[in-house]
């Protein structure tokens, strides 16, 4: 992993084998941000998806071991019980030109992923609420 500060934040480069939930975790701790929103793209071999149902209040995950290009990386950075949380979606393109889409539980880079990362100044905090189990954005 490798990073370099900007006038908006910081550009991200992970590498080949890295896992994207850790890398963007342990980046966000060493680069003490606390409120970002991410952009991205590359490719991954694995991938682990999940889909929330509201009315059950669980996910269910699927996950896949193919090459896949990252179509688009989006989410946000927050802290959750102190430390930084990212809360990333994805769409990722299967050699067939189908796509995948959801919630990122896990993704392993392949080749590279390349990420932009607006960070705010203040922290921004993630909170359980009550009508789905998950801890949302309180601002």
């Amino acid at each position: 992993m490798q990073y370099r500060e900007t006038p908006f934040g910081f550009f991200l480069v992970l590498d080949r084998g890295d896992e994207i939930l850790e890398s963007i975790a342990r980046f966000a701790t060493r680069a003490s941000v606390r409120a970002a929103a991410l952009s991205g793209i590359g490719t991954v071999d694995r991938l682990t998806l999940g889909f929330y149902d509201l009315a059950q209040r669980t996910y269910s995950f699927q996950s896949w071991e193919e090459e896949m290009a990252l179509s688009s990386l989006t989410g946000n950075i927050a802290v959750v019980d102190g430390g930084p949380y990212p809360h990333l979606h994805g769409v990722f393109g299967r050699r067939d030109f189908g796509t995948l889409s959801g919630h990122l539980f896990g993704a392993t880079v392949s080749l590279a992923v390349e990420i932009t990362v607006v960070t705010a100044p203040e922290a921004l905090h993630r909170h359980a609420v009550e009508f789905c189990d998950l801890k949302l954005i309180d601002l």
